[in-house]
């Protein structure tokens, strides 16, 4: 795997911390303030415990979507890739998508570690989020429905139980979009599902929240 050289970008990060932390400050929610490339960096390395606020990604400006979008592209990053995915669907930003797509089809085998799972898991979400404004999210997510198991693992998740979780998020996913497109994926789904109950009980599920949030959009 390629490594990279990070003394420059941790010494310009921690230059401009102050700088960032004011800013961020000032890009509290009901401020109109976009985030820039430092900001939007500060907000990604933050812990969120209930969550990336959505309100704060969707301030990224381009500068801000193309510093993610380096840090997307770095393992060394790879502690904040559940964020930075999450940031970019809710920015919509120019290169969002491309970036996004580009690291879920990233190869992947054998034992992966925590900071990759978790960013695997938020995938489907950040899909979800981004197909509200770009309708290509929704083919990766339909094409996630019909993964076939990886060559990759998670500690006591093997690929067939990874599958399982990929296609549950996948489904989530496209009823978290309200697209309209939307219900004919997962009513295909549903169809093709009839020995699997389990899986079938979700998309279910799915199939009525789409049509909520469906619903509200009109």
């Amino acid at each position: 795997m390629q490594s990279f050289v990070r003394i420059p970008k941790l010494c310009r990060f921690a230059a401009a911390s102050l700088t960032c932390a004011l800013s961020f400050a000032l890009a509290l929610p009901g401020s109109a303030q976009s985030l820039g490339a430092d900001a939007a960096e500060l907000l990604v390395r933050e812990t969120w415990y209930e969550g990336l606020p959505l309100s704060e990604a969707k301030k990224i400006d381009a500068a801000g979507a193309a510093r993610l979008i380096e840090m997307l592209e770095d393992p060394e990053d790879r502690e904040h890739h559940a964020n930075i995915l999450m940031a970019l669907a809710a920015s919509g930003q120019l290169g969002a998508y491309e970036a996004i797509a580009a690291w879920a089809t990233l190869p992947r085998s054998g034992e992966v570690d925590r900071a990759q799972f978790r960013a695997w898991q938020t995938l489907p979400h950040a899909l979800g989020e981004l197909s509200r404004r770009d309708p290509r999210a929704l083919h990766l997510l339909a094409g996630q429905l019909d993964m076939p198991a990886p060559d990759w693992r998670f500690r006591h998740h093997n690929s067939a139980r990874i599958r399982q979780l990929t296609r549950r998020g996948a489904a989530s996913g496209l009823a978290h979009s309200g697209r309209p497109e939307a219900a004919a994926m997962l009513q295909h789904a549903a169809a093709k599902a009839t020995d699997e109950p389990a899986f079938k009980a979700h998309l279910r599920e799915c199939q009525a929240q789409h049509r909520r949030l469906e619903g509200r959009a009109r």
